[in-house]
C-alpha cells in the first residue's frame, strides 16, 4: 500500500505543478472569464455548448484542479491511515490538500463575486504552498523508504547551526513575498510598466503607485533574492561541506535563481513572449520547492541540534564544546 501511496504522492506532485502552469496560463492569456460568473461548470453547463479559445484555457485549468484535488484527497486519506507514526507525512499530506482546498474556493470567489487584484495574487501562492507540500510529501516517503531498506532512521538535521535554519527559512518566507510581488504584477497587468531591463526607462526610481512602480518593486525584490541564495551556497560550501544534501540543494537554488532573473528580463525585451513567461513561473515553483526541501532537512530554527566544532579547515561538525 506504502508503495501505491508514493505513487499517488508523485502523481499530486505534477498535478500541482500543472495546475501552477494552467493558473499562470489563464491570467496571461486573460482567460479568467471564459467561463462567465458560474462555477464550478462553465456558463452553468458540464459540456459548454460553444467554444472559445479561452473558455477551453478556463475550464481545463477547473478540471485539473478538481482531479487533481480529488487525488490529494485520496493520497492525505492513505497517509494519515498506513503513516499514523510519521508526524513529517501527515504535515504534509494536510499541507498539500489545505492549500489545493483553499486555493480551489479562492478561485470560486473571484469568478462569482470578483475581488481585487491584491487578492487574486495570492491564488498562485497558494497553488505553489499545495505544490512544495505535495513535493516534500513525495521527498520525505522515498527517504523512509531509503531509511527502511538500509535499517538507518537517524536524524539528517544533525550538526547544523541556528544561525543556517533561520538563514533558510528566512529565505523560503522572503521568496513567497517575491512570489506573491511577481504575481501582483501579472494581476495588474502591470508585466511590461518597465519598457526596459533592467532599468525601468530612463529613470531608476519610477513612481512606486504606478504600473512602472509595481514592476520595478518586483525587479527589487528579486534582484535581492538573487544575491541573498548566492549568499547561502557560498556559506553552505564553505561551512557545511560534508553535507552533500544542503550543497546540492543551494546549489540547485541559485542555479534557478539566476534563470529565474534571466528569464525575468527576457519577458520585458521579448514583449510578453508566452513561452518564457511560463518558463519563468516553471523556475519560481522550482526554486520554492527547493528552499522548502532545505528547511525541511535542517530542521526549524527553534529546536537546537547538537553542539558544534569547527574543524581546522572551518568545517562545522557535531561534537562537545
Amino acid at each position: 500500500m506504502k508503495g501505491l501511496l508514493r505513487t499517488l504522492a508523485v502523481l499530486a506532485t505534477v498535478g500541482n505543478f500543472i495546475i501552477l502552469i494552467q493558473g499562470a496560463l489563464v491570467t496571461k492569456t486573460g482567460s479568467g472569464d471564459g467561463c462567465g460568473n458560474t462555477w464550478p461548470f462553465c456558463h452553468g453547463e458540464v459540456f459548454p455548448t460553444y467554444h472559445t479559445l479561452t473558455l477551453w484555457i478556463e475550464y481545463s485549468h477547473r478540471i485539473v484542479s478538481g482531479l487533481v484535488g480529488l487525488l490529494v484527497v485520496a493520497l492525505a486519506v492513505g497517509c494519515w491511515r498506513f503513516y499514523r507514526h510519521h508526524k513529517r507525512v501527515r504535515f504534509f499530506a494536510f499541507s498539500s490538500l489545505f492549500f489545493i482546498v483553499l486555493q480551489g474556493l479562492l478561485g470560486a470567489a473571484a469568478v462569482v463575486w470578483s475581488q481585487s487584484e491584491a487578492v487574486m495574487a495570492l491564488h498562485f501562492g497558494l497553488s505553489l504552498m499545495s505544490f512544495a507540500a505535495a513535493a516534500l510529501l513525495t521527498v520525505v516517503m522515498f527517504q523512509l523508504k531509503k531509511a527502511d531498506e538500509k535499517g538507518d532512521r537517524k536524524k539528517i538535521n544533525s550538526g547544523v547551526s541556528r544561525k543556517l535554519k533561520t538563514a533558510i527559512w528566512g529565505l523560503a518566507f522572503y521568496t513567497y513575498v517575491v512570489v506573491y510581488t511577481g504575481a501582483f504584477v501579472r494581476h495588474t497587468g502591470s508585466s511590461l510598466g518597465c519598457s526596459t531591463w533592467p532599468l525601468c526607462g530612463d529613470t531608476w526610481v519610477p513612481d512606486l503607485t504606478t504600473q512602472a512602480g509595481i514592476q520595478w518593486m518586483h525587479r527589487l525584490f528579486a534582484g535581492l533574492l538573487f544575491f541573498l541564495t548566492l549568499w547561502l551556497f557560498l556559506y553552505v560550501r564553505k561551512r557545511y561541506p560534508a553535507r552533500k544534501d544542503l550543497y546540492r540543494g543551494s546549489l540547485i537554488a541559485f542555479l534557478l535563481t539566476l534563470a529565474q532573473v534571466f528569464t525575468g528580463g527576457l519577458i520585458v525585451l521579448t514583449k510578453l513572449e508566452l513561452t518564457i513567461a511560463l518558463m519563468h513561473t516553471t523556475l519560481i515553483a522550482a526554486f520554492f520547492a527547493a528552499l522548502c526541501y532545505l528547511a525541511m532537512q535542517v530542521g526549524v530554527p527553534w529546536r537546537s541540534g547538537p553542539p558544534l566544532t569547527r574543524t581546522r579547515a572551518g568545517e562545522l561538525t557535531p561534537g562537545s564544546e
